[in-house]
């Protein structure tokens, strides 16, 4: 008799293709479902990044280039004041004296001195000869300006280790150099000085190659503003970055002017003061710091749409006598106000001895040690507004480096203590 329930029960092929289809349908569910929390959860997170990105503002500072007239120079500075945007002139020490007056007046409206050797760039040039010029050059600048000289600089903003040492011989905290990163201004520090070089802003679009982010790289090579209101427009993306213009044609010429006033209106930017934009970026082996010595201004690639005199000039640019009333600026007095600052390491006489005078004297003190982590900055931006320093060296050489009024000295004896003594008398 046959077995009732054959005919109900399911062939051992049929089962386990069953079994295997249940499988893989689980299988399918549980990649769906961990696709499902991936693609909820990691967008969220991706978006979190990308808003906080948004929030920061590109890091700017003005570099202005002149040596024909001040005419452009003054207009430009003009428009800079208003907005609050800081600026650096680089400028040769003989323009500056020859229009004394006029930059003099300039450096009251945030506007800051770059000496520049404009005849050659300095590369390769023996450090003895650049250190002479460097020295006439600060000499000439701070005989105009009656304010320290914190930049120097050459022709296409070129350096070397020759001039970074001779920077530091001479107490000034900046050099510039040729771009190295494209449209990104970086600040290097190099290990063996205490000097840093701002390497400014590059063109990277193949026509306009190895030219400064600045409108007369435009202008030489056939560009026009609206090129360039387009690579700035990309700048903007950079952590820092330097726009630049010869104020001769972008404080002059009416279509780079008003370029340049609509990319000001319609940009969240972050315009810094020099001392703010000049916070290091890379700190490095001076050896492994780049040097570009790419400066292809030769008369095949200059070749501008418009000729400069056809070019269309501003109506009424700001003269130097309708510039608006400068707010006040700090006397070197109030950078410390009515205390000692004294940077020191601790140790050593005199050190010492300063420290046991200065707590004999009813007159309010403040310490920084070598071991802060600010320590060298703020020293820096103080060595750069006082000059030189006086007492046991000229040139801050030794510690304790103290700061009262506007006097700053250098290491520690006898004189100093009477100076110190007869600042506080007069109070």
């Amino acid at each position: 008799m046959p077995d009732t329930n054959t005919a109900s029960q399911t062939p051992p092929k049929d089962k386990k293709k069953k079994s295997l289809i249940k499988t893989f349908f689980y299988m399918l569910v549980v990649l769906a479902i961990g696709y499902f929390l991936g693609i909820s959860y990691c967008p969220e997170s991706e978006t979190i990044i990308s808003e906080e990105e948004l929030t920061v503002k590109s890091k700017g500072i003005m570099i202005l280039i002149e040596y024909k007239d001040t005419e452009g120079l003054v207009n430009f500075v003009n428009e800079l004041y208003k907005r609050d945007i800081h600026s650096l002139l680089l400028a040769s020490p003989e323009f500056i004296t020859e229009n004394c007056y006029t930059i003099k007046k300039l450096t009251d409206y945030n506007m800051e001195i770059i000496g520049s050797n404009i005849d050659e760039p300095f590369w390769d040039i023996p450090y003895e000869q650049q250190y002479e010029r460097i020295k006439t050059m600060k000499e000439q600048i701070e005989g105009c300006t009656e304010k320290p000289l914190k930049f120097i600089g050459s022709r296409y903003f070129a350096s070397d280790e020759n001039t970074v040492k001779a920077a530091e011989a001479l107490g000034i905290p900046y050099v510039t150099a040729r771009g190295t990163t494209d449209l990104a201004a970086t600040v290097y520090k190099p290990e063996e000085y205490n000097v840093r070089i701002l390497s400014v802003s590059n063109i990277p679009r193949i026509e306009f190659k190895y030219g400064t982010l600045c409108d007369y790289s435009f202008y030489q090579r056939a560009g026009t503003p609206d090129d360039m209101y387009q690579e700035l427009s990309e700048a903007i993306k950079e952590v820092k970055f330097t726009p630049t213009s010869h104020t001769n044609i972008g404080g002059y010429k009416k279509q780079w002017f008003e370029m340049w006033t609509e990319f000001f209106d319609n940009h969240e930017i972050d315009w810094q003061t020099l001392e703010e934009f000049m916070a290091i970026d890379k700190t490095l082996p001076m050896w492994q710091i780049p040097i570009n010595k790419n400066a292809p201004y030769t008369p095949e690639k200059i070749r501008p749409l418009i000729p400069y005199e056809e070019e269309e000039n501003v109506l009424n640019p700001c003269a130097v006598e309708d510039l608006p009333e400068a707010s006040s600026t700090e006397t070197i007095d109030s950078y410390v106000g009515e205390k000692f600052v004294m940077y020191h390491n601790g140790k050593g006489t005199m050190c010492l001895e300063a420290l046991e005078f200065l707590d004999t004297v009813n007159y309010p003190m403040e310490q920084h040690l070598n071991t802060e982590d600010d320590f060298e900055d703020g020293l820096r931006s103080l060595k750069s507004i006082y000059g030189s320093s006086s007492g046991v060296s000229d040139s801050y050489e030794y510690y304790p480096i103290i700061f009262i009024k506007d006097r700053a000295f250098s290491g520690f004896n006898d004189d100093i203590k009477q100076e110190i003594l007869k600042l506080i008398e007069e109070s």
